[in-house]
This record gives C-alpha cells, structure tokens and sequence, in this order.
C-alpha cells in the first residue's frame, strides 16, 4: 500500500493533533489487519463479554491472519469453536474502514437471519473502535451498514440471504460466504456470486459430507484449479487442548461425530454431520493397493453391475475382478441422460469385454433394457432392489469393505469415492448409483466364481 490514503473524520483533527502517536497508529492498521485487531471489540459468545480480539489471539487464529493478508481468496475450512467467524467479520470491518476506497462488502448467509447476524457484529466492531479512528455512519438499516470516508468515498457493508435465487446488484471488494457448506445449493449460490466478486473472498465453513459441492471445491482448490487458497487448521489450536484432550473427546463421543466435531485433517472436517454407512478408515485401506483400470484379461472372472438408474438418476456400470478372494474394481462408467439403445450398446461393450456375468437392475427400466440386450440369455442376470435385497447387499458390501475383501482406485474413480463415504441410511437424500452398481457387483461374485467353474476352464486349463 505505497500510495494508502486513511480517511479521517473531521471530528478526530484536534485529537490526531494533540497526540500524533495516534496518526502512526492508523497508518499501521491501515497497512495491517493484524494490528487493527489490537483496537477490535467482539462479544465473546462463551462468557458474554465484550473483549478486543487482539489481545488474546490463539494459534489458529494467527494462521488465520496470515493467509487473510497472503492471498485475496482462501476458503477456511473450520472445526467449531476456533473463532474463525469472529475473525472474519473483523476482516470485513478492517476492508470498510481502512483497507479499500468505496469499499463494498457482502455478507452471505444461508438464512437472512444469519446475514443480518453478521453485519450486526460487523457494525458492533465498528461502532467501538476509538472515537478517533471511526468513521461517521451515513446508513444504518438490517441489511445495510454505510459509512462516509469523503465526499466521493462511501463505505458499505450489505446482508444477503444466500440461496438458489441470491441476485446480486452490485460488485463487492469483498465477499465473505459464511457456511457455504449449509446452504441448500451451494454451486448454484455460487454461480450466482462469483461475478460480483471483483476483490477478495473469504470462505469460512464447516463440512457437510464429501459429496456436497464444496468438499469438491476444496479438493479443486487443494490442486491448485479454483485459485482459492484451502484453508484448515486442527482442533488442537485453541488453547486448553492437547493430545490428552483430544483422546477423551473422542472417548465419549461416536467416531463420525468426534471426526465432525473435533477433525485433525481437512478430510475429517469434510465428513460433515450424520452417520455414516461405510467407515472412512475401512474405505482408506480400500483404495490401497488397488488393481485400478484393467481391461479383460483371459483367464480371470469378472462380474459386470449396472444401476440403470430413474427419473434423472445417473446410470453406473462397475466391473469386478473377483478371480480371488480379494475383488478389485477395474473398470467404473457412469452416465447421465444417455438414451436407451446407446446405454444398451455400451453394456453390451462391456459384458464381451470381461469374461463373466452382467447384472441389471431390473427396477424401473432397468427390466426393459435387459430385455432389449443383444447378449446369451444365460449370461445376464436380472436383480431386483427390494425393501429387503437392498439392505441385504449394502450390509454384504459393508462386510467386504471391514474384511478388507474389497479394492478400488479412489483417485481414478472419485466419483465412487465421494458416494460411499456420504453413503447414509435413510439414504433419500444422498447421491447413490455407484454404491448400488458396486453393491450389487460385490454381492454376485460368488455366483460369477461358480459359473466361471461350470463354464468349463477344462477348455482353458484341462484341470476340471
């Protein structure tokens, strides 16, 4: 900021006069948000106290502040109880009152209560700074807060509820999206923001699952492809917390939940609330040492798994390497809107491809496709999902994955990935072709073991 301008209030000359010390100060909260928390009042949701934030910074939020000043766009993925939010409406009112010229900032929350919320700690900050470091307020509404820096300087804080219809009139300096995670359709919130982003942006969120949008934002932005630096800091950085802690925590609390609650990794603050069908850990051991894409190979026996899928569900073909007690995914396809005779051209690809059964669904149009299929009569096998077959082979695929009896390549199929770790129970409400596919591969390979034998490895090997 070679070239900062601090607009004062021309109530405050005599006092800047008679004590110059406070004229340095402002220029080094102008050039720093870290020392303008030094004069930033918050209410401290735990005892009700009013306290200025910089004295008494935790680790966490220290690492806060550095990625804040290092980059113009980070998405904090936040553990509960680090006082990431507080920090962040710290930021919003450093940017009205110091950092931009006709700074506007937008505060996005899922619900309008909470957007007003936001800009009312925003305003509280504001309002409690040294008489000689504000600014005076020039509109002061629920959604809006304005402040008048000089006669072509206005200074703007604004509340929107954030939801699939958000319309933004205006671009921002600043954005702050506030539980992202939570809101009913985060991609679409997004698509609607992003354009009025002319300056920073600060995320700050928990997890919801790995399916939801934002946990593939965050791994987009991991890989460098968003240009928003990923954020996340433990649980232990707060103090009172330890290793000793952290243990008993997770003592007394279900695995899902302490994960959620209290995460060590970004992995675990993306698991998000519920409980979950499969186990993280089973499924990490799962993608260890996996086959990963294979093409048929003479002399091994596959089983071929289709969910055709309903309505505007995706249709998922998996196949199965299930030659040996351990089974491998080798090949995942998954399709949305493709017409019937194309899907059942692929199937038919598929099944000639890898030696072994092909297994439809037969609910909904799966039975028609079946049908349809140019393929040996006794080479496809129809399955119907029922009230009890389902659970049935969901509890099948479970004990596949605890015995460590099931592999496949999470980083080729991420797809897959993502929708068995949010898999849940009652799963209306989750993505879940793949599970199914695969549910229903893994509970056929004994029955593709058996046929391979009776179709008579005596031609291949002479041994039956």
């Amino acid at each position: 900021m070679d070239d900062l301008r601090i607009p004062i209030d021309p109530a405050a000359l005599s006092t800047l006069r008679a004590d110059p010390s406070k004229i340095q100060v402002l220029a080094e909260c102008g050039e720093s948000f870290r020392r303008f928390l030094d004069f930033w009042h918050f209410v401290d949701q735990e005892t009700g106290e009013v306290r200025v934030l910089g004295g008494s910074l935790w680790s966490g939020q220290l690492e806060f502040i550095g990625a804040a000043e290092l980059e113009q766009r980070v998405f904090y993925l936040k553990a509960r109880k680090l006082g990431f939010s507080t920090l962040e409406c710290a930021f919003d009112g450093w940017v009205m009152r110091f950092r931009d010229l006709n700074a506007r900032v937008h505060l996005f929350s899922r619900r309008d209560d909470a957007a007003v919320e936001l800009l009312s700690s925003v305003r509280f900050g504001l309002e409690r700074l040294p008489e000689w470091m504000r600014l005076p307020a020039e509109q002061d509404t629920t959604h809006v807060y304005s402040l008048r820096a000089g006669p072509d300087d206005r200074r703007m804080a604004k509340a929107y509820p954030a939801d699939e219809d958000t319309a933004v009139e205006a671009t921002c300096t600043h954005g702050h999206v506030d539980e992202w995670a939570r809101m009913r359709n985060p991609r679409r919130v997004w698509q609607a923001i992003e354009p009025s982003m002319a300056g920073s942006c600060h995320f700050v969120t928990t997890g919801m699952g790995p399916t939801n949008y934002t946990s593939r934002f965050w791994r987009k932005s991991v890989a460098e492809e968003t240009g928003v630096l990923p954020f996340f800091v433990d649980a232990l950085k707060r103090p009172g917390r330890d290793e000793e802690w952290l243990r008993r925590k997770w003592m007394n609390m279900p695995a899902q939940d302490a994960r959620k609650e209290y995460p060590m990794v970004p992995e675990d603050a993306l698991s998000g609330e519920g409980d979950h069908f499969f186990e993280g850990e089973e499924l990490d051991r799962a993608a260890e040492e996996t086959l990963g894409p294979s093409t048929g190979i003479d002399g091994r026996t596959y089983v071929k798994a289709w969910d055709i899928g309903r309505h505007r569900d995706a249709a998922v073909g998996t196949v199965l390497d299930v030659t040996d007690a351990v089974v491998d995914l080798v090949r995942y396809e998954r399709y949305r809107e493709l017409p019937y005779p194309a899907l059942q051209r692929m199937i038919e690809e598929v099944h000639r491809a890898y030696d072994g059964p092909t297994v439809i669904e037969l609910n909904s149009a799966g039975e028609a496709v079946k049908e349809n299929l140019d393929l040996p009569e006794d080479e496809v096998i129809g399955f119907t999902t029922t009230g009890k077959s389902k659970p049935r082979i969901l509890a099948g695929l479970k004990i596949g994955f605890q015995k460590e009896l099931v592999r496949y390549d999470a980083r080729t199929w991420s797809q897959l990935d993502v929708e068995l770790r949010d898999y849940k129970i009652p799963d209306e409400h989750v993505v879940q072709d793949s599970v199914m596919s695969l549910a229903i591969g893994y509970a056929h390979a004994g029955e593709a073991r058996r046929g391979s034998r009776r179709r008579g490895r005596i031609l291949r090997a002479g041994t039956w």
